[in-house]
């Protein structure tokens, strides 16, 4: 069962089936699975508990954290490669004895360097049935809309105080990997376009990822050299258009996250019962801001005056609608 997700989520979560919970489509027994922070935002944005109840997921934990032990159960853990995730898994399996779970399923968000590679072999291969590299280095934040979630890429590739080059050159090419980890998402080889000067960040950036691509395509499971596609990748330097960060936006989401309470995109109204005898406070209604509402996405990236005049003829449409459901009821 897919989740009622559209565009890009909908893209990663049938990535995320066909790459992890088809391996254990024919296998009718329960799992457990073990998230790491990066991991677990990624799967709240393109799916819900349902869609992994669907596909034999009983329980959902934090690798870092301590658990109860659950011997005869399967875990499967999608993880980013990284120490800290590394070693929560080991920690689960130091001892056959004492392993927290019957065997392990380990997938990464990303390529893994073969030194934690190698630490996994020496510590728990035995408990370990499989272990794939799913490429997903991305968050898929609306239908159309995705970050790479690196808060300070933008001091760290423009600031004048930071001497080091190398901090510079990192960043891009941790932009790159990512990048591809979303073409490869779509199946995309796209053409790589940017735009030359005054800056060379578009370029040494456009370069990385052309090679990058690269190497993808050699390397991928199919191990097939994949042809360009006709789509293409532009890459724009923010030296192209630097009034858009002084500017605030005027759109109807911009304005909505200024001025209500939102939080993690759910919105908390109380409603407010009609006066009578012995009635006190009132009923709290929640909205969650997410691709499922169509009047959400409808209306979240149009201009604020846009959106007050289609008001008064949304408002009338909907009291109708609700008239005639009212009407219907016995």
């Amino acid at each position: 069962m897919a989740p009622a997700v559209r565009g890009l989520k909908s893209f990663v979560w049938q990535k995320l089936k066909s790459a992890v919970f088809d391996d254990f489509s024919k296998e009718e027994e329960w799992k457990v699975m073990l998230l790491d922070d990066y991991t677990t935002k990624l799967l709240s944005l393109c799916c819900k508990m349902s869609d992994l109840l669907a596909e034999g997921i009983t329980v959902v934990e934090n690798v870092y954290k301590n658990r109860e032990p659950v011997p005869h159960m399967k875990a499967i853990y999608l993880i980013m490669p990284t120490k800290k995730s590394v070693d929560g898994l080991i920690d689960d399996f130091i001892t056959k004895s004492s392993s927290r779970y019957k065997a392990a399923y380990v997938y990464f968000t990303d390529f893994c360097p073969d030194s934690l590679f190698n630490k996994i072999k020496a510590s728990c291969a035995k408990s370990i049935k499989r272990c794939k590299e799913i490429s997903i280095s991305f968050f898929p934040y609306e239908s159309q809309v995705f970050t790479l979630n690196i808060p300070d890429a933008f001091y760290r590739c423009y600031s004048p105080t930071l001497e080091k080059t190398k901090d510079k050159d990192a960043v891009l090419q941790v932009m790159a990997e990512q990048i591809v980890t979303l073409c490869a998402t779509l199946d995309e080889n796209p053409g790589v376009r940017y735009k030359s000067g005054p800056s060379e960040r578009a370029s040494k950036l456009a370069q990385l990822v052309e090679k990058a691509l690269e190497n993808y395509y050699k390397t991928d499971e199919r191990s097939q050299i994949k042809a360009k596609t006709h789509s293409q990748l532009i890459i724009i330097d923010r030296g192209f258009d630097p009034v858009s960060t002084v500017l605030h936006e005027l759109t109807f989401q911009a304005m909505a996250y200024d001025l209500l309470p939102i939080e993690n995109d759910t919105y908390k109204q109380v409603l407010k019962k009609k006066k009578k005898l012995n009635s006190s406070g009132g009923k709290e209604k929640e909205a969650i801001l997410e691709e499922d509402d169509d009047l959400w996405v409808k209306m979240r990236h149009k201009h604020i005056a846009d959106v007050i005049e289609e008001l008064p003829k949304l408002l009338k449409d909907a009291s109708s609608k609700t008239k005639a459901a009212e009407g219907k009821v016995s």
